[in-house]
């Protein structure tokens, strides 16, 4: 493929709506979003099912540095489900130049699934790709700019909604989003920058060395998006427990799903192509991720001791 400019994407990461983890195949009934293809399934270091990808056309603006410039189409979008537990939405689209300057037939975008072609003013510069990542995690979704959370919730709405889960999950959990972009950048090696934008919004900048890690940058997001949203939930849930009294029934009912169907869950770049494993060496130095799931399993623990005490007596 000609040189990319930049790849952005978004997942979205919620708790499967089913009281059971779901085996293998009721997971490949789940994602199977086309006829005819597979659900990619891994059973080790923990279970990942993989759904077929999806192509959604696109004809819109992308907000950069420099503008807007113009894009045309399709986004790649696909579902994953973690450890049966973990249900994630996931959209991305490779950004290139565009060889003819007027906008082609959808026969020639679709056959190109992924991939946008942007038709319009871009400065022939070194900082052009790192404008477009900028651009695309500073903006704000309008009506005729690119809108990759929109297309990642109605993929994930549709899941949640299949008439096949009980929609009964053991503990309430929120949705997390988290927007990336990758380009590629000096030879330094590679690098990751995460924000945390609000409670349920994350950002990260990924820089990469070669052309070809940039494949394997959604996997990596997604695997991210994963383990972020189980912090986030265990810190939600140890907040929320916090508001009962330590013998309470109402504590323990908050505390206990957690420590059973959440814990086992914890295996960061389990699932991590090798070519951008070497980025979670950097979160685990800062923000620092394992220490901090440690200290809340930790935490959660204990709670459930004093609680069981408690009670107890």
């Amino acid at each position: 493929m000609r040189g990319t400019l930049v790849v952005l994407g978004e997942v979205r990461t919620c708790l499967l709506p089913a009281m059971a983890a779901v085996n293998r195949a009721e997971a490949n009934d789940l994602l199977a979003l086309m006829p005819g293809r597979v659900v990619r399934w891994k059973e080790r270091p923990g279970r990942l099912a993989i759904s077929p990808a999806l192509a959604v056309g696109v004809d819109c603006n992308l907000t950069a540095g420099t503008g807007t410039p113009r894009i045309v189409g399709t986004v790649a979008t696909n579902a994953t489900l973690v450890g049966g537990r973990i249900l994630q939405s996931s959209s991305h689209t490779r950004v290139v130049r565009a060889t003819e300057r007027q906008r082609q037939t959808w026969s020639h975008y679709i056959s190109q699934k992924g991939v946008t072609e942007l038709i319009g003013p871009l400065p022939e510069r070194d900082t052009a790709p790192e404008d477009l990542t900028e651009g695309y995690l500073a903006a704000r979704a309008e009506e005729d700019s690119l809108d990759l959370a929109t297309i990642t919730a109605r993929l994930l709405s549709r899941i949640t909604a299949d008439a096949r889960l009980d929609h009964q999950p053991p503990l309430q959990a929120r949705t997390t989003r988290l927007r990336w972009a990758a380009r590629i950048g000096g030879s330094s090696g590679p690098s990751a920058t995460m924000l945390v934008d609000d409670e349920e919004v994350r950002s990260i900048r990924l820089v990469l060395r070669e052309a070809d890690d940039l494949d394997a940058a959604q996997r990596f997001c997604e695997d991210l998006a994963a383990h972020d949203w189980l912090l986030t939930t265990l810190v939600d849930i140890l907040e929320e427990a916090d508001r009962y009294p330590s013998a309470s029934r109402e504590r323990r009912e908050i505390l206990a799903p957690a420590l059973e169907h959440l814990t086992g869950l914890w295996m960061p770049g389990g699932h991590t192509p090798a070519a951008t494993r070497t980025l979670w060496k950097e979160l685990q130095n800062e923000p620092g991720f394992t220490r901090q799931w440690t200290t809340l399993v930790s935490s959660l623990r204990d709670n459930i001791a004093v609680a069981t005490l408690a009670a107890l007596r």
